[in-house]
């Protein structure tokens, strides 16, 4: 009988000496080298599911604080909690998060670089004017625009339906948004589209909702402006998540596992 010589390819060389004989020690162990990966989202994912997570409890905190008060008035508890009522929980979470908005669109602002679209001066003028909605979330500006529909009433000489500032409110939204469409042209149409869209949730809780509201607020239908009331804070909250969600996707944080630093950065594609 002839023994036959089994030949293991993974195991032996081209000439049958065993794989990596003569090889360099340290090229048969070399490593590849670490670089720096791309930015995880984890982080970012744990700070959205938490803002969503406060926005869903301080609505929650509304409907819990009047069914309580339907047994057991206390007064004090249910002014902090209601979401019609301004210096509160729910205005002060709002506006916190309309700064959030703004704090990082100025961060977008500070990394933009010279000749880029759009420009470091379009990033800011963003920051500001969402800055603006947060100062009038806390102090409400927008009441202020009030005698200017009254004016415009007693001019016309007909009732207003709604809140005598929904109208001059609304040119304001009207050409707030041409402003946005305009400003967001050159963007990634990822951010083109997330940006204008949550714009559209806000405007569409902070004007057309509470405009009907105030409708319902003249007519006394208590039930219909609790459950507008919802639904319009509801709204502007939830749009500036998103737009924290879309903005969060621009402005990265990049780790770097061989310095250990975390750095900021513009994705444009």
């Amino acid at each position: 009988m002839t023994d036959l010589e089994t030949h293991r390819p993974d195991a032996d060389g081209p000439d049958g000496e065993p794989a990596g004989a003569g090889a360099p020690p340290a090229a048969a162990a070399a490593v590849p080298e670490p670089k720096p990966g791309p930015h995880t989202p984890g982080g970012r994912r744990w700070v959205l599911w938490g803002a969503g997570g406060i926005t869903l409890a301080v609505l929650a905190a509304d409907l819990t604080s009047r069914a309580i008060n339907a047994y057991e008035d206390i007064p004090s508890v249910r002014r902090m909690l209601n979401v019609d009522l301004e210096a509160n929980l729910a205005t002060w979470w709002n506006s916190t998060l309309l700064l959030a908005v703004a704090g990082v669109a100025l961060a977008a602002a500070l990394l933009t670089g010279p000749g880029a679209r759009p420009g470091r001066v379009s990033w800011l003028g963003f920051s500001a004017a969402t800055a603006l909605l947060s100062i009038d979330e806390t102090v409400s500006l927008h009441e202020r625009l009030g005698e200017v529909g009254k004016s415009w009433k007693d001019t016309a000489g007909v009732a207003l339906p709604s809140h005598a500032w929904v109208l001059p409110g609304a040119l304001l939204a009207v050409a707030g948004t041409v402003c946005a469409v305009v400003w967001a042209r050159r963007l990634p149409r990822d951010l083109r589209y997330g940006l204008l869209g949550s714009l559209g949730v806000y405007l569409g809780g902070a004007l057309v909702v509470e405009a009907f509201n105030g409708w319902a607020h003249k007519n006394d239908h208590s039930l219909t402006l609790m459950l507008g009331t919802l639904v319009e804070e509801g709204l502007e909250m939830g749009a500036c998540v998103v737009a924290l969600a879309v903005l969060g996707r621009y402005v990265v944080l990049e780790h770097d596992p061989v310095t250990g630093r975390t750095s900021a950065l513009l994705r444009h594609a």
